[in-house]
């Protein structure tokens, strides 16, 4: 297993590895990435086969690894593999995983990306797929706050002003009234998503990447329509995008 980016190796005065240090610069990094962890599987896969278009990886070489990730994502869904304190995160353990199988073909996965553009594709497409869900949930909503607005209309309801009962009112009006609320949400979450569907992946640490990366081949691979064009935008954008999605 590769070691910690803060890790020494044995003989150079360094030591093992504190709980005390690991705890404090990566902290739950690795609970929290078993969320994103397929996307950022599902992200590899794209990087992959964008490598072998442009001749980086043969065929054989690029197959190998596929195989490889599927049986990742497998061993993962079924909880034969566990991200746990032996990796500092999901992309580590990705690593981890394909140069065990593979050797040095399975450490040719980092050519021409970077952890920054990594994580970076693996959060919007993990912010895509929830706000999806969501969009999903709010629709039923919804829909069976109209049902129940046209169903209940005329059963009265008193309206309620400084906790006294003031107007007279309807479980229509009252029903209605969150329908509505909920079909802002929807669309809300609906621009959210639509803004935030960009692909990062190929900006590499936020300065550009010196390879000729297919980034529009794995962009619609990965269901994104447009790119996040400069690298420096892409990097910065990852807290905005998150608390947009918030």
């Amino acid at each position: 297993m590769s070691r910690f980016l803060w890790e020494k190796e044995e003989g150079d005065g360094g030591g093992s590895r504190e709980h005390e240090v690991d705890a404090f610069l990566a902290g739950r990094d690795v609970v929290l990435d078993r969320e994103l962890f397929l996307f950022d599987i599902q992200g590899t896969r794209a990087h992959i086969r964008g490598l072998e278009r442009i001749g980086l990886l043969d065929e054989e070489q690029a197959r190998e690894m596929l195989q490889s990730l599927d049986g990742l994502a497998e061993a993962f869904r079924a909880e034969r593999f566990t991200l746990d304190h032996r990796f500092e995160d999901g992309h580590s353990a990705i690593e981890f995983w394909l140069t065990r199988e593979l050797g040095e073909t399975g450490g040719r996965v980092h050519t021409g990306r970077s952890r920054n553009d990594q994580v970076a594709v693996a959060l919007r497409l993990y912010l895509k797929a929830r706000l999806h869900d969501l969009s999903l949930t709010l629709a039923d909503g919804v829909r069976v706050a109209l049902e129940r607005a046209e169903e209940e209309g005329e059963i009265p309801l008193p309206g309620h002003t400084h906790l006294q009962k003031a107007m007279p009112s309807s479980l229509g009006l009252w029903w209605a009234g969150h329908g509505e609320a909920l079909l802002d949400d929807l669309e809300l979450a609906q621009l959210i998503r639509e803004w935030l569907d960009a692909s990062p992946l190929g900006t590499g640490s936020g300065f550009g990447v010196g390879f000729p990366l297919d980034r529009e081949g794995v962009a619609r691979e990965l269901g994104f329509p447009r790119l996040v064009v400069n690298p420096q935008c892409a990097q910065n954008s990852r807290g905005k995008v998150e608390l947009r999605a918030l």
